[in-house]
């Protein structure tokens, strides 16, 4: 911060004073729309319910759109706003921006921020040096986002509050507005979540928390939010949740993600902090900041004497809890492509904070006061922001961190980047098209992609003309490496975690192999950048053939295999791959399927068929669950059928909900007790396997059911939860090339585990398809194994097995580590449905 900018600081804290909310904010009733059924309102007619003490009815989905329309007529020009995506269930998400241009410096500034906008990306170096010759003549974007999670409400009513005050206050009539709309464009996500806001629960309708996505950016709302992120880059983000008394605004602890400038991302977040404090302050508000408050506990000190349990200081030193490790969170993703970001969990006590009412207020003054110091510091903000893109264009190495009392040993997690990421095409890649899907996203994240020009030598292995490589010299080299490199093992440094996974990799755990080339290494091929993905000429191969082949090693490859089924497509399930006729209809639809999917379905060269078990439908799936969830929504991108059905409805339903599926999936649920009242449920689930039907489990749960269900016995699991144990595993595949669940996995293979399970005992006819190695098996995250008592059973242990249930009318599967967690596992998503296609007898 420069000394002219924290004279600045502490003269607007000193002169800031914040009223009450206005009692005509058009985020209150009477609303407009029409009633729908909506949990953020109550009632499903829209009509006012008697609320507790300190409570008050938030605006339901059905009205944020008319409301913003109304806004938007009444902002004499400022505001825009737009569609920016759809949720799960086909609600529409709003991006407002409200940018004033009354006076013709506005209008200058404003154009000052799209050159160098236009730069920021292409030519970090050249935008800093036109940001520098503008200095505060220039307007900057600040980001805010309500509503991740449905049921943390006043987010988005107060982001509907700050839009209606910033749109439509006149102009002279609050100095501290006009300053921040003469210098800034304030650009909102209002509502990120609008599936979870009607129905009232934290998740998406997909069962997805949306604030574990931004990494893998499996859902639409996600893909709208980042898209936004990415269209004005804002130095400043803040993402509104519930709940923490007092209001918590992120300062996160450590550990700290390698792959972000920590030093420039503490530089700005702890001053901003401060002046949300003071703000807070000002209207008798508290505020909990982790980094300077916190115990190894994951919380303030609970003694008397106000030290942590073990005796320590609270604060940098020891705080744990809050971390900003994963990428996968909204802001921290925000970390990787802007500067500062916080999420602001506002306070709910109707004692401390006055209720929800409160929470709302405390949020509007934390946007407020956020505004005001980017407007103080935005010319600086923009430098660090770009100083960030330069590092990363011009190969810097990473810097000192940190400045006291953020010691270095505690809080410099940086690392050095390797020379490059090679993405093979053709030899060495297990599939091409999974190759193409991860550059997709590689692309639209603005990490820039190069192609080789011709066939390349690197340590001993040739890496064919067409392979990717992304370059480490390039504006997004933090969020590459974060999401190509496997990861560190920080067990070494830490004790928990706020969330898990404590690792993450699409380059390890999605369908398409990668490889690191080292910092340092002679590694000169000639490259062009590349703008899409290379082209796949799907189809079936020429020439006649006893069969048409499908190697099951991708999710591409399950979802080619499904439609062909649906289409009425017979085919059979051999180790490792499809087998298809050769008569007409099936290779014209092959043909179709090739082109449409770019695999080739090839023609089986053996001398004779081997043994295969037929596939005569698309497996159908019941997953034992109460709703929609993750396991779900994977299976039905995969093209499976999958519903939820729970055992409580197994046992309660008037009519058997099993006969309606082929296949049981299993992550959580245990077997009904043996008790009159689940006589009904246990019935169903022994008759389901004594005709046959399959079951794929997963976990501790999943491997206990069938034990406890007396399907098997000999079948035992153990896991290591708490304090995020989580991380990358690596696993060797025992089932070689003739297992029928990982014959089209190599010989030793990567996957996620949360939290690290294996299994302690198999049954003696059952087969073992994949064991942890004996030694070095964890690859990265946070699993202290060394000495851990619970842990010791873990090295060779079988992670994978399948086999006949006792009395031997039913296959079962087993998977220690749950292959559908999420949408991160894409690499596992072909075993699995393996193991469905073969558990469907």
């Amino acid at each position: 911060m420069t000394r002219r900018c924290t004279r600045l600081f502490a003269v607007v804290v000193v002169a800031m004073v914040f009223g009450p909310l206005s009692s005509a904010q058009a985020a209150d009733p009477p609303w407009c729309g029409t009633p729908e059924p909506d949990a953020a309102a109550n009632l499903p007619d829209g009509s006012l319910p008697t609320h507790p003490v300190g409570s008050f009815p938030h605006i339901p989905y059905y009205a944020i759109k008319c409301t913003l329309q109304d806004i938007q007529s009444r902002s004499h020009g400022r505001m825009k706003m737009e569609v920016i995506g759809k949720s799960a269930t086909g609600r529409e998400m709003f991006g407002v921006v409200i940018n004033r241009l009354r006076s013709r410096q506005e209008k200058r500034d404003y154009a000052s921020w799209l050159a160098v906008r236009a730069l920021m990306l292409r030519s970090p170096i050249a935008a800093q040096a036109l940001a520098r010759h503008f200095d505060d003549r220039i307007k900057v974007p600040v980001f805010i986002q309500g509503g991740i999670h449905g049921n943390e409400y006043e987010g988005v009513d107060a982001a509907i509050d700050t839009i209606e005050k910033f749109a439509t206050t006149p102009y002279g009539s609050d100095p501290k507005i006009d300053a921040i709309l003469s210098h800034t464009i304030l650009v909102f996500n209002p509502i990120q979540n609008p599936d979870g806001r009607v129905i009232g629960q934290r998740a998406n309708g997909n069962g997805f928390d949306l604030n574990r996505d931004y990494l893998t950016q499996s859902q639409s709302e996600t893909l709208a939010s980042v898209g936004w992120m990415k269209k004005w880059l804002a130095p400043e983000m803040l993402d509104m949740h519930g709940y923490v008394t007092p209001t918590l605004i992120e300062a996160t602890t450590k550990p700290h993600n390698p792959s972000i400038e920590y030093d420039n991302w503490l530089k700005w977040n702890q001053p901003r902090i401060d002046y949300n404090e003071a703000a807070l302050n000002a209207i008798g508000q508290q505020v909990t900041r982790p980094i300077n408050d916190w115990c190894p506990e994951g919380d303030a000190p609970s003694r008397a004497d106000g030290l942590c349990d073990a005796g320590e200081t609270p604060g940098p030193d020891v705080a744990e809890g809050w971390d900003d490790w994963g990428p996968f969170y909204g802001p921290m993703y925000h970390q990787h492509i802007g500067l500062d970001s916080s999420t602001v969990e506002m306070c709910s006590s109707t004692t401390s904070c006055g209720g929800r009412a409160g929470s709302r207020q405390i949020q509007n003054t934390v946007q407020q006061s956020t505004l005001e110091f980017v407007v103080a510091h935005r010319e600086d903000m923009l430098h660090d922001e770009l100083v960030n893109y330069i590092r990363g264009d011009t190969d810097a190495p990473r810097p000192d961190c940190c400045p006291d009392p953020f010691k270095a040993e505690f809080h410099n997690w940086m690392q050095d980047y390797p020379q490059a990421y090679v993405i093979p095409f053709g030899a060495g890649q297990r599939s091409d098209a999974e190759a193409n899907r991860l550059v997709e996203w590689l692309l639209f994240n603005d990490i820039e992609v190069d192609r080789l020009e011709r066939d390349y030598k690197f340590n001993g292995t040739t890496y064919e003309e067409g392979s990717y490589v992304v370059w480490m010299t390039q504006p997004r080299r933090g969020l590459a490496d974060t999401a190509l490199s496997i990861g560190v093992d920080i067990s070494p440094r830490i004790q928990r975690l706020y969330a898990p996974p404590a690792a993450w990799s699409h380059g390890y755990l999605w369908g398409a192999d990668t490889v690191t080339i080292p910092d340092g290494a002679k590694f000169r091929p000639k490259t062009d950048g590349v703008w899409r993905p290379n082209r796949l000429r799907g189809g079936v191969e020429n020439g006649s053939a006893k069969a048409y082949t499908l190697d099951l090693d991708s999710p591409t490859a399950v979802k080619a295999l499904n439609a062909a089924l649906a289409q009425g497509i017979t085919a059979s399930l051999a180790p490792g791959m499809a087998l298809f006729g050769t008569d007409a209809a099936t290779k014209k639809a092959l043909e179709r399927a090739g082109e449409e999917t770019g695999l080739t379905f090839k023609r089986f060269k053996g001398s004779s068929l081997p043994a295969a078990d037929p596939i005569d439908r698309v497996p159908r799936i019941a997953v034992l669950t109460g709703a929609v969830d993750q396991s779900i929504w994977v299976l039905r991108q995969l093209g499976f059928t999958a519903d939820p059905v729970s055992t409580g409805t197994i046992n309660s339903a008037a009519d058997d909900p099993l006969a309606n599926y082929d296949v049981i999936y299993n992550t959580g649920s245990n077997y009904p007790a043996n008790t009159a009242g689940n006589a009904t449920g246990r019935a169903r689930l022994a008759a389901f396997f004594a005709n046959g039907g399959g079951y794929v489990g997963a976990q501790s749960a999943g491997a206990n059911f069938l034990s406890n269900g007396a399907q098997v016995t000999g079948l035992t699991a153990a896991n290591r939860g708490g304090n995020g144990r989580s991380g990358i595993i690596y696993w060797d595949n025992t089932g070689g090339a003739g297992s029928i669940i990982t014959g089209a996995y190599p010989a030793r293979d990567t996957a996620i585990v949360d939290p690290p399970t294996w299994l302690t005992a198999v049954p003696a006819t059952w087969s073992v398809d994949g064991r942890l190695p004996a030694a070095d098996f964890f690859a990265a995250g946070l699993w202290p194994i060394a000495g851990d008592a619970g842990s010791a059973s873990a090295p060779g242990a079988a992670v994978i097995a399948h086999g006949p249930n006792s009395a031997d009318t039913a296959r079962l599967a087993v998977f220690a580590n749950n292959p559908l967690y999420r949408a991160d596992p894409e690499r596992e998503w072909p075993m699995l449905s393996s193991a469905v296609y073969w558990a469907d007898k």
